[in-house]
């Protein structure tokens, strides 16, 4: 190789390598904390308040294919001095105490979420009496406790880094943004808190970044599936909300993969999907809201979302679901922004529900089985 030759590969060694330290720098802050804090267990088990929580008499909301969501009642608020979080009409959704529950968020929350990161961060709240505060790179946690645990800080950060491995780049934002944590050691302190019902098991407000949960096994994966309510609704434009189907199965999806927290509903309905129940996959996508479906469906229903997003996120290396994401946002039909995110033989729901279909029985094209 004659002097020339070897100074272009010298050259180009040096742009290559100086790209990988860029990229490395750029993202190592956000996935740091993951190869040194792994999540092993749900940290309330044992807490408390397990196996303490109300039965929940929430009735399900229906499969209505319906371009106008109904919006969820709000129970009514109590006087008492500790309600302030919550004061002023925010939008806010109520998670039941059961953990068989899936909330939906509604289409005025998810229209919000995207607003709420582009403005200008305020100074945090003042903890309510009786909590303390801490400021972590990606949350402001307030506990009922002289101080904020540091295994609780640590498991708040551990859980941000494992999320982020699906969805930092669908919210790049919580690297300005952080989002706002409450949790009472009781059911009592977290109702005179949010002046919530006594089924209520946590308050999510996607606009204001701010959840609220008492401590309980369920709390932590409630907690996995609000955040990526937050971090991934938000990568979608008010005027175009994220599908439900893909905004619940990713919530659900986080929740048992990165959350450790896998619902025994969830288990149950993957059987029954295995064994060839489920909705086409046309008619699945077109469902706008949950308004008078009865339980049995709604459970096979998010089972099904939860299994086709697993199966998307795993079905190709590199970048393809995000751009699958991306064309759906920028209004793309679903059809043609899965042909484009990931090829042939992908130019159609019923292709795609045909393959999925047979992955689940063999996980020969993901690599996983359910």
């Amino acid at each position: 190789m004659d002097i020339l030759g070897k100074l272009r590969v010298i050259f180009w060694g040096l742009v290559v390598g100086l790209w990988g330290l860029f990229m490395y720098q750029y993202i190592s802050d956000d996935l740091a904390p993951v190869p040194k804090i792994q999540i092993t267990k749900n940290p309330f088990y044992g807490s408390p308040m397990a196996g303490r929580v109300t039965e929940t008499t929430q009735t399900y909301a229906p499969y209505v294919q319906s371009t106008t969501p109904v919006q969820p009642a709000r129970p009514a608020q109590p006087n008492s001095h500790l309600i302030s979080p919550l004061a002023g009409g925010l939008d806010i959704k109520e998670i039941g105490a059961d953990a068989e529950m899936m909330p939906e968020h509604s289409a005025q929350e998810k229209t919000t979420v995207a607003q709420s990161v582009s403005n200008k961060e305020e100074a945090p709240p003042q903890a309510p009496p009786g909590f303390a505060m801490k400021e972590t790179r990606h949350f402001i946690i307030y506990e009922e406790a002289a101080e904020v645990s540091k295994d609780l800080l640590k498991n708040m950060e551990s859980l941000h880094g494992n999320i982020m491995l699906d969805l930092i780049a669908f919210s790049p934002w919580t690297r300005d943004r952080k989002v706002f944590v409450y949790f009472t050691n009781s059911q009592d302190t977290y109702k005179r808190l949010t002046g919530r019902p006594a089924w209520s098991g946590g308050v999510a407000s996607l606009s204001e970044r701010k959840i609220y949960l008492f401590k309980s096994e369920e709390a932590f994966g409630i907690l996995a599936h609000e955040l990526t309510h937050i971090y991934f609704d938000s990568f979608f434009p008010s005027e175009r909300q994220s599908p439900l189907w893909l905004s619940e199965g990713m919530a659900t999806y986080v929740q048992s993969e990165r959350g450790h927290s896998t619902p025994r509903w969830l288990t149950q309905n993957l059987s029954l999907l295995g064994k060839g129940e489920g909705f086409k996959l046309a008619d699945m996508v077109r469902i706008e809201n949950m308004q008078g479906a009865d339980e049995d469906s709604v459970r096979l229903w998010y089972a099904q979302s939860y299994s086709i997003v697993r199966f998307l996120t795993r079905m190709r290396a590199g970048e393809a679901f995000y751009l699958f994401c991306k064309g759906l946002r920028d209004g793309t039909p679903v059809s043609q922004a899965l042909f484009q995110a990931y090829g042939m033989p992908y130019n159609k729901l019923s292709s795609l529900e045909y393959a999925w279909r047979y992955d689940l029985k063999t996980g020969k094209i993901s690599g996983a089985t359910q």
